[in-house]
């Protein structure tokens, strides 16, 4: 997503001699994964650019061993540190004052932002910044599409299948979509160098 959908954020990042700064939303099954985010730095060369990442969980969610505190750092590379925080965005998290700074790209995996009312304030977010890229996933095309359309008709055109996605095709006994985790992707707020 980075790579991709990220060269306007990356550029204005290093104009101000900065770090990236990746606010990804809704993290779950991802903490048990940890270790896999560290291949970010391995194939983003040290010296391009650097990366915080910070993931937004439930508080119930936050690890143990996180001393009573609200957050966690790690340093997964020497470019990449990843920053894990309790809260929900735009609730009782500020996602201007309350994250290291405000975001240059929201990332949110499996997203289905009609499911959850926490949502509600990743998309306004997006909405009053328009120079925040927004990149999701989804599970299938249809809840893509419909989900893309919240970010106006450039996000719904953007919707196309992720080559990320779980190669196979999860079972769905109660509808006849082809599922895969992080298997459809679209952009809100995409921008392009000029």
């Amino acid at each position: 997503a980075i790579q991709h959908y990220g060269s306007v954020p990356v550029t204005v990042a290093k104009m101000l001699e900065r770090p990236l700064r990746v606010h990804v939303v809704g993290i779950e099954k991802e903490l048990n994964f940890v270790d896999l985010f560290r291949e970010v730095g391995y194939l983003l060369p040290k010296e391009s650019i650097q990366i915080e990442m910070t993931w937004i969980v439930r508080e119930d969610m936050l690890p143990q061993n996180s001393k009573g505190g609200k957050s966690l750092s790690l340093q997964l590379t020497s470019n990449v540190t990843l920053t894990i925080v309790a809260g929900t965005y735009g609730d009782s998290l500020d996602p201007d004052f309350d994250l290291n700074g405000s975001p240059d790209m929201i990332v949110g995996l499996n997203a289905d932002l009609y499911a959850y009312e926490s949502w509600r304030h990743v998309v306004t977010y997006l909405y009053t910044h328009p120079n925040v890229t927004g990149v999701f996933t989804d599970y299938n095309e249809h809840s893509g599409l419909n989900c893309a359309s919240l970010g106006g008709s450039k996000a719904r055109k953007s919707l196309s299948m992720n080559p990320f996605r779980q190669p196979r095709a999860m079972p769905v006994y109660c509808m006849n979509l082809p599922q895969f985790s992080n298997g459809f992707v679209y952009i809100f707020n995409e921008q392009e160098l000029e």
